[in-house]
């Protein structure tokens, strides 16, 4: 059985549609798929490893149309399943790929817009699947929730001894703005945790193509020995990383559910507008508070907030429990039996 992903990743759309779609990849293959990638040529650049493990790559995708022809012009027998997770391809690719491909599966985040495939994938906290009544025709199978988040294995490997230790202070914090960080979020975040003052242990994440490394290296260096910066990190490092926090500050993205599932209390700095609502049902549920959007006064919010929870273990323990209910890291597994059963 082929299947065929077409995601991008890169410094305009961050790395999150070619991680969640790396973890579909994944679970796929261990139950019989052949994975191939169609993406953009930057895509190959942004997490190497993933197309180490997944070598068949068709690149030079433009986000267009077109596009759909490339793809069936490599395999002109059809396949199986095509996987579209792409904000900037809708309902006009979607159709050009359908009949060729036998299921097309969209992931996406928001009922915002028409969709023509057989499934499709909203795994935002709380999403109903009636909330896209009017975006897909009656037949399309909608998997909507947090329990389709898409994880990559190492995160569900993690949960059992991450929730045998749960946070009982703030002494080690995560930052983690996303693989790029085009707004330099992290230098405020930095800046806001060294204005809290205490002693914490501080971890750091980027990606490798961030376009402000040397600003969060000089920020990181101010932090002394206690500071790390970890530059491309796998999979594997970044369950490691995360279950070693007591809290994460990040932004509220599709990142946020592997926090969750290792019980991580998040403070959520919002750098787009489709994160809001995202934000919204996280902090509602009591895992993550939001701080607000990115702005001139980032640094001061999150040394308020880190105060806060170092003040108070109580709300800290809360919040482990709330965010470990909300996802269990079992979603690329749900997804590919309901494919395989209908």
């Amino acid at each position: 059985m082929q299947a065929v992903i077409r995601c991008d990743s890169g410094p305009a759309v961050g790395g999150g549609h070619l991680v969640r779609s790396g973890a579909l990849a994944a679970a796929l293959r261990r139950n019989g798929f052949d994975i191939a990638f169609a993406v953009s040529d930057e895509t190959v650049t942004s997490i190497p490893q993933l197309f180490v493990d997944f070598p068949d790559v068709l690149k030079g995708m433009t986000a267009e149309e077109a596009d759909a022809e490339r793809i069936k012009s490599r395999w002109p027998s059809g396949v199986e399943l095509a996987v579209v997770d792409h904000y900037g391809l809708g309902e006009g690719f979607e159709r050009a790929v359908a009949g060729w491909a036998k299921k097309v599966l969209v992931i996406d985040d928001a009922p915002s817009r028409r969709h023509l495939c057989t499934h499709l994938v909203d795994a935002t906290f709380r999403r109903r699947p009636e909330e896209y009544g009017k975006q897909v025709d009656s037949s399309t199978t909608l998997l909507c929730g947090s329990d389709y988040a898409l994880l990559r294995d190492a995160f569900q490997k993690e949960r059992h001894a991450a929730l045998d230790h749960p946070p009982g202070g703030v002494r080690r914090i995560l930052i983690s703005m996303g693989l790029n960080d085009n707004v330099n979020a992290t230098w405020a975040v930095s800046k806001g945790i060294l204005d809290a003052g205490g002693t914490y242990e501080v971890d750091c994440v980027l990606g490798a193509a961030a376009p402000h490394l040397d600003a969060i290296r000089a920020a990181v260096l101010k932090g002394g020995d206690r500071w790390h910066l970890h530059i491309g990190v796998d999979a594997e490092a970044m369950a490691r990383l995360t279950r070693a926090a007591d809290i994460v500050v990040g932004a509220p993205g599709s990142a946020g559910y592997e926090r969750c599932c290792l019980g991580r209390p998040a403070l959520l700095l919002v750098v787009a507008d489709n994160q809001l609502h995202n934000a919204a049902a996280l902090d509602e549920a009591g895992a993550a508070i939001v701080i607000g959007k990115f702005s001139h006064d980032t640094a001061s919010r999150v040394a308020g907030a880190v105060r806060m929870l170092a003040d108070n273990p109580t709300k800290l323990r809360d919040m482990h429990l709330s965010a470990a209910a909300i996802c269990d890291g079992n979603g690329a597994n749900r997804i590919v039996r309901v494919l395989l059963n209908s």
